[in-house]
C-alpha cells in the first residue's frame, strides 16, 4: 500500500464497479446523475480532514493531516490542493526532515504542472535536493519528474524537443525501476505509461491488461489505465473499443470525484464525431465544469477549442430543425387541399396505371408468345436447313451419276439403252423419299402431331397412318400449315397435286372435325 502513494495520488473509495449487462454509455449517464453525490461523498471526508486539523498535538501530526488534505485536493480543485502543499512544505521545513520536505515540494510540482504551469512546475522539481531523502521520497521525486516530462510531451509536439521530453521520462522510469518488484503492480503501471509516451502500443496494451487484473487497485488507477488503454485504441483507429474504455475510466472519475482528467472530454469528442451532439455536448459540458472547478488552464483551453463547433454545429441543426417546423406549419395549414387534390389525382393515376399495367401484361403475354414462336421457328429452321443440305447432297450425286451415264452411252451410240434408262426413272420413289424424310423430321420437332390431330375429330373420324413413323396425306397437309406454309400453291407443288385437290382435303377434312371451321387452324397451330 505505501507505494501505491509513491505512483499515484488515491483516495478512499467504494471500490471497482462492474458495467456488466448495460450499455457503457447508459451507465455513464447514470454515472453522471450521481456525481453530485460522489462529491458531497468527498467534500465530507473532508470536512472530517479539517477537524483532525484542530485535534494535531504535534508538528509531525499536522504533516501528516496536511498532507492528506492535500492528497483529497490533488484532482479536486487546485488551488485547495496548492494551498494544502505549501502547508506540508511549511511544516516538513519546520521538521527539518529531509524525506518530508522533498515529499512536499513534489505535492507543490504536482499541482503545478496539473494546472498547466509547466516552467513553474521545472523550476520546482529542479530545486528539489534527494541526496539525503529515503527511498520512498526519491521513488516519490523520481514519479513526479516523470509525470511533469510525460504532460510536456503530450503538451510540446515540436520535434525534437517531444522526443527529448520522452527520453528524459525513459531515464525516471529506470531510475524507478531499480527499486520496484519486477511484475508488481506499480512495475506494470509505470511500465505501460511509459511504453505508450514511446508509442510501443501493443506493449503498452499488454502492460495495461496485465494490471487491470489486480483486484486491489483504486477507481482512480483504474480510471488511468482504462483511460489510457482508450487513447491506445483511438491511435490506432479502433474508435469503438476506444468510446467504451475512455467512458469507463470517466466512471470511474466520477466514482472518485477526480477533477484533473481527459476521458470524458475524450469521450464527447468521439460522439461528435460520431454526429451524436446532444450528449457530446453533455459531456464537454461536464469535462468543462470539472475544469473550472480544478482551474486546470489547459484542460480549459482544449475543452474550449471543440466545445463553440459542437455547440455551432448544434445551433445549425436547431436551426435547420425550427425552419423545419415553420415549413410543417405552413404545410399543415394547406393540408386539406392538398390531400383532397392528392386523391383525386391518385385515384385517376391508380386508373391510368392499371389500364398501363394491363396493357403491359397483354404486350408482355404477345412477347412471350412471339418468343416461343421464334424458338419454334429457329428449331424447325435448324432441323430443316441440316436436312436439307444432306439431301441436296444426295440428290446433286443422283444427278451427277445420271448425268454420266447419259453421257456415255450418248458417246456409245447406245440410244435404245438411253431411252430405257430414262423410262426407268425412280422420280417416283424420290419423291416418297423426299415425303418419308419430311414426315421423320417433322415428328421429331412435333412427336405429339399425329394424338394431337386426332383429338380434333370424333373416335370414328380418326385415322392412324399405317406406320407411325408416316403422316398421312391429310396429316401432312396441316403439317405443312403448321410449320407456317398457309399457301396452297406452295403446299400443291410440294405434295405434287393441284391447289384444286388440296382445297378440297382441307375442306373435308375441317367438316369432319369437333371444331369449327375457323378454328380448326388456329387449334393446329398450337400443337
Amino acid at each position: 500500500m505505501p507505494k501505491l502513494y509513491l505512483f499515484i495520488l488515491l483516495f478512499n473509495l467504494y471500490g471497482v464497479h462492474c458495467f456488466a449487462g448495460m450499455e457503457i454509455l447508459d451507465t455513464l449517464d447514470i454515472y453522471l446523475r450521481k456525481s453530485a453525490t460522489y462529491d458531497r461523498q468527498k467534500e465530507d471526508r473532508i470536512k472530517m480532514l479539517h477537524k483532525r486539523v484542530a485535534q494535531a498535538h504535534n508538528d509531525m501530526a499536522l504533516y501528516n493531516v496536511y498532507n492528506d488534505m492535500y492528497e483529497s485536493y490533488s484532482s479536486f480543485k487546485y488551488d485547495s490542493a496548492f494551498i494544502y502543499a505549501q502547508k506540508t512544505l511549511v511544516q516538513s521545513e519546520r521538521l527539518k526532515n529531509s524525506s518530508l520536505i522533498v515529499n512536499a515540494k513534489c505535492n507543490v510540482v504536482f499541482c503545478l504542472l496539473s494546472a498547466g504551469l509547466y516552467k513553474e512546475a521545472f523550476d520546482g522539481i529542479d530545486a528539489i535536493d534527494i541526496s539525503h531523502a529515503d527511498e520512498k521520497a526519491r521513488m516519490r521525486y523520481f514519479f513526479t519528474r516523470w509525470r511533469l516530462l510525460a504532460d510536456i510531451s503530450d503538451y510540446n509536439h515540436a520535434k525534437p524537443y517531444q522526443n527529448n521530453y520522452v527520453k528524459k521520462a525513459h531515464e525516471m522510469v529506470d531510475s524507478m525501476k531499480v527499486h520496484l518488484k519486477n511484475a508488481s503492480w506499480e512495475w506494470y503501471y509505470i511500465d505501460g505509461l511509459q511504453q505508450m509516451k514511446e508509442y510501443k502500443y501493443d506493449e503498452s496494451e499488454y502492460s495495461f491488461k496485465k494490471l487491470l487484473k489486480d483486484k486491489y487497485l483504486s477507481n482512480h488507477v483504474r480510471a488511468i489505465v482504462t483511460s489510457s488503454l482508450g487513447w491506445i485504441y483511438k491511435l490506432n483507429g479502433d474508435n469503438q473499443n476506444a468510446l467504451n474504455y475512455l467512458a469507463e475510466a470517466a466512471i470511474y472519475d466520477i466514482q472518485s470525484s477526480t477533477k484533473e482528467t481527459t476521458a470524458l472530454r475524450e469521450v464527447g469528442a468521439i460522439l461528435y464525431k460520431n454526429g451524436d451532439y446532444n450528449r457530446a455536448i453533455l459531456y464537454l459540458q461536464k469535462a468543462l465544469d470539472d475544469a473550472n472547478m480544478y482551474d486546470a488552464r489547459q484542460r480549459k483551453i482544449e475543452i474550449g477549442n471543440i466545445l463553440p463547433i459542437i455547440q455551432q454545429d448544434r445551433y445549425k441543426a436547431i436551426s435547420r430543425q425550427r425552419n423545419t417546423m415553420l415549413a410543417v406549419i405552413i404545410a399543415v395549414s394547406l393540408l386539406v387541399f392538398v390531400l383532397i387534390c392528392s386523391f383525386y389525382f391518385i385515384r385517376r393515376q391508380m386508373r391510368k396505371l392499371k389500364e398501363a399495367r394491363n396493357t403491359i401484361e397483354d404486350r408482355n403475354k404477345k412477347l412471350e408468345e412471339g418468343f416461343v414462336e421464334l424458338q419454334e421457328a429457329n428449331k424447325i429452321k435448324t432441323e430443316y436447313i441440316g436436312k436439307s443440305f444432306a439431301i441436296n447432297a444426295d440428290y446433286i450425286n443422283k444427278v451427277e451419276k445420271l448425268y454420266r451415264a447419259i453421257d456415255h452411252k450418248i458417246s456409245a451410240h447406245q440410244y435404245e439403252e438411253l431411252q430405257r434408262s430414262l423410262k426407268e426413272s425412280t422420280l417416283i420413289a424420290d419423291r416418297k423419299i423426299m415425303f418419308a424424310d419430311f414426315d421423320e423430321t417433322f415428328l421429331k420437332l412435333f412427336p405429339d402431331f399425329i394424338e394431337n390431330f386426332n383429338k380434333l375429330f370424333d373416335k370414328k373420324d380418326r385415322k392412324l397412318p399405317e406406320n407411325t413413323q408416316n403422316l398421312t396425306t391429310e396429316m401432312r397437309i396441316f403439317a405443312l400449315t403448321r410449320l407456317g406454309i398457309n399457301d396452297a400453291e406452295r403446299i400443291a407443288q410440294f405434295l405434287n397435286y393441284s391447289v384444286n385437290t388440296i382445297n378440297t382435303y382441307k375442306t373435308r377434312v375441317k367438316n369432319k372435325s369437333i371444331v369449327s371451321n375457323d378454328e380448326f387452324e388456329k387449334r393446329i397451330m398450337k400443337i
